[in-house]
């Protein structure tokens, strides 16, 4: 009997009874350990919180079941895990704040890398967990755990497939022009007039979705910054500008790529669905996304074979290719966990991470990749390039790291600057413009 009806019926028992009843309800307050045991509850955002997140309903929940009961087992002093995560992905913050703010508990959240590094921790949600994961992080693949790093600090464990950015190309077309693959800048420029002569556009990129601008610019400023983690850090931080000779680089990369005839500007025109049915139809002989495209490519592409390069090192550039990508989901400590729940749901977490555990929740994604070692992958031949060549070289999105109106304004100039109606000096001016009114209006940083 719920403990509001118990005191409802107070009047039918003893004092006694009442007194030891009563006590019964302290101990039972959330944040307690019960006599039986812990009750850890896991909260999500949205309904993709989950483990196994892009299966059917019914065997997503019976993966997760399974997890949990093979933790429950495990730990005797654990009585329960609840996870708690529904809703459209888009209300995310608004159901963790609303959350938060309603004194809802929550040990653990379940802490996409977007999330987490955007609005997670500047707003004090999650708990630096780096010292606390040391016994078992060399099961947790690096780059994955980049993404849930933040000034040095592990606010998150990784525990999803791997993405990472990449060009699709078609290789019939490629070896019918004599176009060496994987092929350089300068071969990507040089097969320009092959491609015409063809009636091929050489690349088509889905400009009219444009918040897809912004991961060009990822791999741009990578090789024009060195660092473009740690300069967007100081951008945001006020130290550096975004109007700095590396920034204003990155925009004059992808201006080249246009020059140069192998961006299209048609390409402004063009939504995803345009994109990837042109490619597919060989009207396009390349386009550039992420790995969430291989699905599409897998059921539409019939008639040639197509395969995956990385982003070709451009002349000049001192920094390294760096391809936006990393673990989307990942487990967070919430840092309103009670202390004497801390050591169970790291004990949670570090099951996570045990290969045979991740195999159940993450094989069913067939990875390329994943953020747990030994999990096994897929071995297709576009997969063994990816993982040879692109995931290597995979750094964090920077829309994760940039206040969202940052991104907007990036993704408008990088618009413009395709359709010739801005140039990469004043793109970097209207950003650090942006920015600079962000902070102006005390929305810098978010409180």
């Amino acid at each position: 009997m719920p403990v509001q009806q118990r005191v409802t019926h107070r009047s039918k028992q003893s004092p006694a009874i009442l007194a030891a009843l009563l006590s019964l309800s302290l101990i039972a307050m959330p944040g307690t350990v019960l006599a039986d045991g812990i009750t850890l509850k896991v909260f999500g955002g949205s309904a993709l919180d989950q483990l196994a997140p892009r299966q059917p309903p019914d065997e997503q929940k019976k993966i997760q079941q399974q997890v949990i009961d093979g933790f429950l087992k495990a730990n005797p002093d654990v009585s329960a895990v609840e996870w708690d995560a529904q809703g459209p992905q888009t209300d995310s913050i608004q159901r963790v704040m609303t959350a938060k703010l309603a004194s809802q508990e929550m040990d653990l959240i379940a802490c996409p890398a977007f999330y987490t590094n955007g609005a997670y921790v500047r707003r004090k949600l999650v708990m630096p967990i780096t010292d606390k994961i040391k016994p078992f992080q060399d099961r947790i693949d690096a780059a994955a755990l980049g993404a849930f790093t933040i000034n040095g600090q592990v606010y998150g464990v990784p525990i999803s497939t791997l993405s990472t950015s990449t060009i699709f190309y078609n290789v019939d077309l490629f070896q019918k022009l004599g176009i060496k693959a994987p092929p350089t800048y300068a071969d990507l420029k040089a097969a320009v007039p092959k491609f015409k002569t063809e009636g091929v556009i050489p690349l088509l990129h889905q400009g009219s979705n444009t918040v897809m601008w912004p991961m060009w610019y990822f791999e741009t400023f990578s090789q024009a910054s060195g660092d473009p983690i740690g300069k967007t850090q100081k951008n945001l931080e006020g130290t550096a500008k975004f109007t700095d000779a590396p920034d204003v680089e990155g925009f004059k990369l992808i201006k080249q790529w246009v020059d140069d005839g192998i961006l299209s500007k048609d390409s402004l025109s063009v939504d995803q669905d345009g994109m990837r049915a042109a490619f597919a139809a060989g009207k396009s002989a390349m386009y550039y996304g992420g790995t969430w495209e291989i699905p599409s490519l897998q059921t539409s592409v019939k008639d040639f074979k197509w395969g995956v390069f990385a982003f070709p090192k451009m002349d000049g550039t001192p920094g390294a290719p760096g391809h936006g990508g990393g673990a989307d989901n990942g487990i967070c400590v919430a840092s309103s966990i009670p202390p004497e729940k801390l050591d169970a749901a790291i004990k949670f977490v570090e099951y996570l991470t045990r290969p045979e555990v991740a195999t159940l929740y993450l094989a069913p994604e067939q990875p390329i990749a994943a953020s747990i070692k030994g999990v096994p992958q897929v071995d297709d031949a576009y997969a063994v390039e990816l993982r040879k060549e692109a995931f290597p070289s995979t750094i964090k999105f920077l829309d994760w790291i940039w206040p969202s109106e940052v991104a907007s304004a990036t993704a408008s100039a990088i618009a413009g600057i395709v359709g010739g109606t801005t140039t990469p000096e004043d793109a970097a001016a209207s950003i650090q413009t942006t920015f600079d009114d962000l902070r102006a209006q005390g929305n810098w940083p978010p409180k």
